[in-house]
């Protein structure tokens, strides 16, 4: 069977059921318990994670992450919608992959004077400022 979600291979006995979906595991877990950008305990849990890894900067990011990372940091700030159709992801996906990036203080969001919401690189000696160009 394949995950209604992430169109990967269901092993046997291990589907999942939910809103009329057949999901993977892992695809099951996110959609009832759906990634949290704004989340002090996995925030604080990230940062020393890295720290004992030795890691800094896209260090121990997927190579997607990197990518979004980097997209942001060259033409940032961009939107969601921008990011998801660069990499063509879906919605719930870059949610996944921005909570991670959010988690590692690498990026953030924020509301535009336009009333959209952006997401620019987490300024490295500024953590109360947002890189604007």
């Amino acid at each position: 069977m394949i995950c209604d979600r992430c169109k990967e291979t269901i092993p046997d006995g291990e589907k999942c059921e939910h809103m009329g979906q057949n999901l993977c595991e892992d695809c099951y877990i996110e959609a009832i318990e759906p990634p949290r950008t704004c989340d002090v305990t996995a925030v604080y849990s990230a940062k020393v994670a890295r720290k004992m890894a030795g890691q800094t900067g896209t260090e121990g990011l997927t190579e997607l992450q990197t990518d979004i990372y980097n997209y942001v940091k060259q033409d940032g700030p961009v939107t969601h919608e921008q990011i998801m159709k660069k990499f063509r992801l879906p919605k719930w996906q870059l949610d996944k992959q921005f909570a991670t990036l959010r988690h590692c203080e690498l990026m953030r969001g924020f509301k535009g004077e336009d009333g959209k919401v952006y997401v620019t690189i987490w300024e490295e000696g500024a953590p109360g400022e947002l890189k604007t160009n």
